[in-house]
């Protein structure tokens, strides 16, 4: 399955650094001042009119007032929080960080530095930095409910979902309610753990809150697709499918939801309009090829791979894409050369290894295809196509035992698959035990006759990539 990103769900969005500027440091209000100049009344009342002139723009003023605190008070945490903010909204940043980072020096109890700094990481896109920001941020103030919605963001945006789902189940108790966005991130947050009774009670509470967030609505056609009602999941794709015929971005989310829940059609009319709204947007150019290989149309799927690589040439999952389009029409060559660039681009993934291998199969070169295999599932080893593929390159190997290991081990990952299952009947025929190989032709025969090996032999040995996410 392809993997593009880390994250749980939806990415957290950070702000376009000008509107982030013009809005820095605001959700301060009037807490702009240390302990110190608190006990101060001339100090305190020229911060104060420090701040107001910062609230109005008047940069220069208010710069002139700070300037007479630090006369008399220079390592004064309020002063230095101010002037920093000053900094900040001249876009000045590094002088801002180190005015923050010494008010934080000065007054190390001090909420106000510790929620600019995490602004301002934000706006340099520093995570790791942010994250450790906010979370003193809720050390010194436990109910500063704006840092919490932000910390558990960024917390599932960086896979620390465990933690994110702690920190928002604490906030569910706080008052004011949590928005709609961050019950929705909850709900995906579950949804990634299979929890998919707390993800739709997550996402329920969020179009309680908000009836028209996509992201809730989306979710819930996940679940409902999670426990086996596909009716239930049409019927939010349906409702979603009101709310974001005017939004590209909306409609791109929509298709790679339609797409992983096998509603290719709905999918595909998304992404056409989305790229309407919106022409040689990269991203949905992507998913459209995806899309074209869900019905499958490789053909088409070439043309969307190969526009996205003129856009984004150095992407290794475009360029694994492409490979796989070629591939599925056996044009082996070309297949390998972008299948190999892709390796080149990134060595982590692992969809191009096992499509070399299936390569190197087909060509009869079955050490080289063990050699590629392995690769893949040491990237991935819960890969289970790429440990059928490496138990049936044993298999004509000779190498019974590690065949023997592959191919159980492919079944128990993946027990609908029938190729696994027909190579594990040769294998047991060929280690004289019948009776096991009869069992798993019978296994072979049931998935044909219930058409729960995908309609087609073919496909089981190279499947899709998934949707990117």
């Amino acid at each position: 399955m392809a993997r593009v990103s880390s994250g749980v769900a939806r990415s957290f969005r950070l702000c376009q650094p000008a509107r982030l500027c013009a809005a820095l440091f605001l959700c301060l209000h009037l807490c702009l001042t240390s302990a110190s100049a608190q006990g101060s009344n001339g100090l305190l009342q020229r911060l104060e009119r420090a701040a107001a002139l910062v609230r109005d723009d008047r940069l220069a003023e208010a710069e002139k007032e700070i300037a007479s605190v630090m006369k008399v008070a220079p390592e004064e945490a309020g002063a230095l929080n101010l002037l920093g903010t000053v900094r900040a909204r001249q876009g000045r940043l590094d002088e801002a960080e180190a005015l923050f980072l010494r008010a934080v020096r000065s007054d190390a109890s001090f909420v106000a530095p510790h929620m600019n700094l995490a602004y301002l990481y934000m706006l340099k896109r520093a995570p790791e930095k942010t994250i450790q920001e906010l979370r003193e941020v809720l050390r010194l103030d436990p109910r500063n409910a704006d840092a919490g919605g932000k910390l558990a963001q960024l917390l599932f945006s960086s896979n620390q979902t465990d933690e994110g789902i702690r920190l928002v189940e604490r906030l569910k108790e706080q008052s004011p309610p949590l928005s709609a966005a961050l019950l929705a991130a909850l709900g995906d947050a579950y949804a990634s753990r299979s929890d998919f009774e707390k993800a739709e009670e997550s996402y329920l509470l969020a179009v309680r809150q908000q009836d028209n967030n996509v992201d809730a609505i989306l979710g819930l056609a996940r679940t409902a697709h999670a426990r086996g009602d596909g009716a239930g999941a049409a019927r939010q794709l349906a409702r979603a499918r009101q709310l974001v015929a005017a939004s590209p971005d909306l409609l791109y989310r929509f298709a790679g939801v339609a797409l992983r829940l096998n509603f290719g059609g709905e999918a595909s009319a998304a992404l056409a309009k989305a790229l309407e709204l919106k022409p040689d947007e990269p991203a949905y150019l992507l998913l459209q090829g995806v899309a074209w290989l869900s019905k499958p149309d490789v053909f088409e799927a070439e043309k969307s791979f190969r526009r996205f690589i003129e856009l984004r040439p150095d992407n290794a999952q475009g360029q694994m894409l492409l490979g796989y389009a070629l591939l599925k029409q056996k044009r082996s060559a070309e297949a390998r050369a972008w299948l190999e660039k892709s390796i080149k681009t990134e060595l982590n993934m692992p969809e191009p290894f096992y499509y070399l291998g299936l390569i190197a199969q087909e060509q009869n070169e079955d050490l080289r295809a063990v050699e590629l295999l392995e690769k893949a599932v040491k990237i991935l080893p819960t890969y289970a196509h790429a440990h059928t593929a490496l138990g049936a390159s044993y298999l004509k190997l000779k190498n019974l035992q590690r065949a023997q290991q592959e191919l159980e081990l492919a079944v128990k990952l993946n027990p609908e698959d029938s190729k696994a299952h027909y190579n594990l009947a040769l294998l047991y025929a060929r280690l004289k035990e019948p009776a096991r190989a009869q069992e798993q032709m019978r296994i072979v025969e049931k998935l044909k006759s219930t058409s729960k090996a995908g309609g087609a032999e073919a496909e089981a040995f190279a499947p899709a990539p998934a949707p990117p996410r």
